[in-house]
């Protein structure tokens, strides 16, 4: 088997003429029914669009584009590990809002109907009409009050959940975003 030896130092005439040379020899072949090779992937150039040019210089050499791609496939990777990770978070503090709201919409109207009546009760104790029990009115309302009072509490920390998942969320998605935008741009 024999190696290749590295070239110490190419000239920049070498560099033009190589670059210039594959560029032709690219047009050329691009221009042939049938002249490319299979072997390029992704979508079929259009006549119109100018021959890409070939880079003069690609940074770090083979190595350093290597560790490039290394480190963009890690960040991505990362990014859609961390959305993962976060999406349960996010499903569990939407499914506990759901289960708060529905719990406010049941307990609202036996409030309003124990309001109701301790209202009722109140106005026929002033006319004298003293038949209802107003202490054990008093101690249901409150009860419900209670539980209201519970459930707004418990609403308020579902809601600084919910508004922190979402937060970390949009983060790690603008993240990735942003990673998805640099890939498309080269």
């Amino acid at each position: 088997m024999t190696t290749i030896p590295a070239a110490k130092d190419t000239s920049p005439d070498m560099t033009d003429f190589l670059t210039e040379e594959l560029s032709r020899d690219f047009a050329e072949r691009r221009d042939k029914p049938g002249g490319l090779p299979n072997v390029l992937s992704g979508p079929p150039l259009i006549m119109d669009e100018p021959v890409p040019r070939l880079p003069r210089r690609i940074e770090g050499g083979f190595a350093g584009l290597g560790h490039d791609l290394d480190r963009h496939g890690r960040e991505c990777r990362n990014a859609v590990r961390l959305m993962e990770q976060l999406r349960p978070q996010l499903e569990t503090a939407d499914a506990e809002r759901v289960r708060l709201h529905q719990a406010l919409t049941r307990l609202l109207p036996e409030i309003e109907e124990h309001g109701r009546g301790l209202a009722g009760m109140i106005e026929n104790a002033r006319k004298g009409d003293v038949n209802g029990d107003l202490s054990v009115k008093f101690g249901k309302t409150a009860n419900k009050l209670d539980e209201l009072e519970n459930l707004a509490e418990a609403m308020n920390v579902n809601l600084l959940t919910l508004r922190s998942a979402w937060e970390q969320y949009a983060r790690a998605a603008i993240q990735a975003q942003r990673l998805r935008d640099g890939l498309k741009a080269h």
